[in-house]
């Protein structure tokens, strides 16, 4: 796929010593919707804006179309932007807020007018034209932030934490409404969340961030299926991890051993030795209860809780000494005599079991 924007070797320190963005290197392809993921202070905001023009590298370069973008001030950068915040002018009108960016590129009134006219119909807020920020819902104040960023057709568009100040019904509507836009315009979207859901729901690609790095960039489902180390499976989903001790090698899997001396296999994904601890990973909707099928594994756990959440049951479990184990059940699949305290027979199939992080002793 042809890239629109690569980042090559870019480092970002703000004072001089420590980075929050370490020796980047992405590229964003033509017409895909990538979301910059992780926790406050990963690097992904920073990122952004140097994109945006807000920032600049301490090292490395950004390019745009193969252009370098370091001379270039964010007013003619060609790209749209839609904060958390909305950053509307209040006292301007829907209409004025809209036409702005396009008075400023010099188009004319008749071409203004026109294409005011047009996103207004596209985010179905014709009525609210003459409308004041201040009179106006948080959700209409983000549609028209988001049609700003359109209205002048840019080749890029970026979002930081677009949704962030919006409830959950009406964010979850609004991730729709942008994922939508995003197909019909053919527009490349450069997203930054730290809400890993939002990101899964809407994105073509997502680029895990922690500690100034990417730490995996994938499609969302392998994100959650295949994740590379130990903070993707984390921060991707729910997951249970295992500490174990890695016996040795067998084909794609390492022979481990837990604390209570039961013995498994685990898909290799992480280089280990014999001898080191190592940390397991598995979801916790891939666990049968008291049910295995032909090839699983077993082990025993104690339980220690049962969470009901309506459409599905966490049972918490005790396994090797390790608590908080997670299985997620479907009421359905309850039984009666499963108490706090009583034991059950865990089982997966082991290519669901992955060996990840090496762990320091």
């Amino acid at each position: 796929m042809r890239s629109l924007v690569s980042f090559k070797n870019i480092k970002k320190s703000y004072d001089g010593e420590k980075l929050v963005v370490r020796n980047l290197n992405l590229d964003v392809h033509e017409g895909e919707f990538l979301t910059l993921l992780g926790p406050s202070g990963s690097g992904k905001t920073t990122s952004l804006m140097m994109l945006a023009g807000f920032e600049t590298p301490s090292d490395g370069e950004i390019y745009l179309r193969e252009k370098p973008l370091h001379t270039l001030p964010p007013h003619q950068r060609d790209i749209g932007m839609v904060f958390q915040n909305y950053a509307l002018f209040p006292h301007m009108t829907v209409a004025e807020n809209l036409a702005f960016p396009l008075s400023i590129r010099r188009l004319s009134k008749a071409d203004i007018k026109e294409r005011v006219s047009r996103i207004l119909d596209m985010i179905k807020l014709t009525s609210l034209a003459d409308r004041y920020p201040a009179q106006m819902s948080g959700g209409q104040q983000q549609r028209v932030a988001l049609a700003r960023a359109l209205v002048f057709e840019p080749k890029l568009v970026l979002m930081d934490e677009p949704l962030g100040a919006l409830d959950k019904q009406l964010r979850e509507h609004m991730q729709l409404e942008i994922k939508q836009l995003h197909q019909m315009l053919g527009l490349t979207i450069v997203y930054v969340t730290h809400d890993q859901s939002e990101a899964m729901t809407m994105s073509d690609r997502v680029a895990v961030f922690n500690d100034g790095m990417i730490q995996q960039m994938d499609s969302p489902g392998k994100l959650y299926e295949q994740p590379d180390n130990a903070f993707v499976a984390g921060f991707i989903g729910e997951n249970n991890s295992l500490l174990a001790t890695q016996l040795r090698a067998e084909g794609e899997y390492y022979r481990v051993q837990l604390d209570d001396g039961c013995q498994l296999s685990a898909l290799k994904v992480r280089p280990s030795s014999p001898g080191k601890k190592i940390q397991l990973s598995i979801r916790p909707e891939r666990i049968n209860v008291n049910a295995p099928a032909a090839g699983d594994q077993q082990v025993k756990a104690k339980i220690q809780q049962f969470i009901y959440l309506g459409d599905h049951v966490r049972m918490l479990t005790e396994v090797a000494g390790q608590g908080g184990f997670m299985v997620k059940l479907s009421p359905a699949k309850m039984d009666s005599r499963w108490q706090p305290g009583s034991e059950v027979m865990l089982s997966w199939q082991p290519e669901h079991l992955r060996a990840l992080d090496v762990m320091l002793q």
